[in-house]
């Protein structure tokens, strides 16, 4: 691990910083404190161009270099994850220590202004656990002349010391969705007079099972399943609707379109082949995280000095609204390995993130910063 004196110099802060993101999480959309808390710092910092009104409780910090150009947008989440039926929020997804790292460059960036060229946003996002905020950030024009995105995720994957940075596809997309099957209820000792739900629910999960794509090459991986059946409640009644609930996933953004289409059609058909109606909704929807080539390339050379282990081949069916970013502007989305010992998943009641990997990941923030705006 290669980390500059200055960065190291503001580990007070950091922990300081961290402490606070980690002891008030928040649910999306209602992270009051922690917006409040991002705001007053960088206030503290000297940043005037501050617009948090772009969307929710969502922030964009602006320092104006130079020039204009280029304009190079960094992205940290900062809500938490809800970890029970009591709403009960914890930061077990390292967004605390994203946020750490994005104020971390916040403070680089003003103590170096003088040397900056072009153009730097730091974007603070709401609700990534959620419905995600990046979509509605663009809408509201949080890309306007940026040139190029990046945003880190601490990730419980890789150990603690590693950087991964992948050419193309690093998280894939998700496509919730829901399945209403209608027939015909009735008497369970009549089975004939009626159009069984549950049965045609079953064959539904069996095909839909059938079209997935789990033993091929990653880019071609398709995650497709039922994952919930609810229909009736009485043992002498066969009910009218059934309900089914299911997640597709995939790395690749063309396949994902042609998967989409071919499910739904082929769930109606299915329906309509046994006598009743299925009608299917997507209920939100993250497109796959593709790091463009260049950027993904440039970034593994500047981050060779500074990690103990460099990944280019790492990819997570686990999903990213950054995805929204980079399908407009070419950028990264950097993963830092932050597990040790005892290995516990993002979500994890036991899941943490320590400095070493904050530090890390401010300095590959810095490395770009340097890189392109010095």
């Amino acid at each position: 691990m290669n980390i500059e004196k200055e960065i190291i110099d503001l580990q007070n802060q950091m922990e300081k910083d961290k402490e606070f993101f980690w002891n008030n999480p928040e649910e999306g959309l209602k992270e009051i404190k922690t917006s409040a808390y991002i705001k007053k710092r960088l206030q503290e910092m000297g940043y005037t161009d501050i617009n948090d009104s772009i969307y929710e409780t969502g922030i964009i910090a602006t320092s104006h270099g130079k020039e204009e150009k280029p304009c190079i947008l960094f992205r940290s989440d900062i809500d938490a994850v809800k970890m029970d039926e009591n709403g009960r929020m914890k930061h077990t997804c390292g967004h605390d220590a994203h946020m750490t790292i994005l104020l971390s460059l916040a403070k680089l960036i003003m103590n170096n202004k003088d040397k900056i060229k072009g153009t730097v946003k730091l974007l603070f996002e709401p609700d990534e656990e959620g419905n995600g905020g990046a979509y509605k950030m663009i809408q509201n024009g949080a890309l306007d002349n940026v040139d190029e995105a990046y945003a880190i995720h601490v990730w419980s994957e890789l150990k603690e010391g590693t950087v991964s940075i992948r050419e193309g596809a690093v998280m894939a997309s998700t496509d919730p969705f829901e399945i209403t099957v209608t027939g015909r209820g009735g008497h369970a000792a009549m089975p004939e007079k009626c159009i069984d739900t549950i049965y045609i629910a079953n064959e539904i999960g069996k095909m839909v099972k059938e079209m997935a794509k789990i033993d091929v090459e990653n880019d071609d991986k398709i995650i497709l399943g039922i994952t919930a059946i609810n229909a009736g409640n009485n043992n002498n009644v066969i009910p009218d609707r059934a309900y089914l609930k299911g997640i597709f996933r995939s790395f690749n953004n063309e396949i994902r379109d042609k998967v989409k289409k071919e499910l739904k059609e082929k769930v109606e058909n299915k329906a309509k082949e046994l006598g009743g109606v299925a009608e299917l909704k997507f209920i939100g929807n993250y497109p796959a995280t593709i790091n463009s080539k260049n950027e993904a390339r440039k970034l593994k050379k500047l981050f060779e000095n500074i990690a103990d282990n460099i990944d280019t081949e790492y990819q997570t069916m686990c999903s990213e609204d950054f995805s929204y970013f980079l399908r407009n502007v070419p950028g990264a989305m950097i993963l830092v390995g932050c597990s040790k010992g005892t290995y516990y998943p993002q979500h994890n009641e036991n899941f943490s993130c320590g400095m070493k990997s904050i530090l890390i990941g401010t300095q590959c923030f810095f490395e770009i910063v340097k890189t392109e705006l010095f």
